[in-house]
């Protein structure tokens, strides 16, 4: 018997997510990606631009470790829900989701995402 796993990763400018909300694209880009329990978490953090470059990355990893799975490559970004686990480890809700196992890191004006399926 095979195990097969699926990896994604993703590294995000933090500056970047920082420049879109600071700009007339911020209400757009916050509602289009993020989920409203994101959105809330955002505002009790340090830094509200790595926050979410972290939770982009994320996405983004995700969608690139499960793109094997017919159902996955149309679903949005915003269906897709970062969170962090009592132990402060992040984990993913989405649609489908089981067996994901998921890192998130921050260094200076960089935010990375790793994610492994099984």
């Amino acid at each position: 018997m095979e195990n097969k796993f699926s990896i994604g990763v993703d590294i995000v400018s933090i500056e970047r997510i920082r420049d879109i909300l600071t700009s007339s694209r911020r209400n757009r880009f916050l509602s289009k990606i993020f989920s409203s329990r994101e959105i809330d978490d955002a505002s009790s953090r340090h830094s509200e631009a790595q926050f979410f470059a972290g939770r982009f990355a994320a996405k983004e990893a995700f969608k690139k470790a499960s793109s094997n799975e017919n159902f996955l490559p149309s679903i949005s970004f915003k269906s897709i829900e970062i969170f962090n686990h009592n132990s402060g480890k992040p984990g993913i809700k989405a649609p489908n989701c089981q067996n994901i196992e998921l890192s998130i890191s921050h260094d200076g004006n960089y935010a990375i995402a790793f994610c492994v399926s099984s």
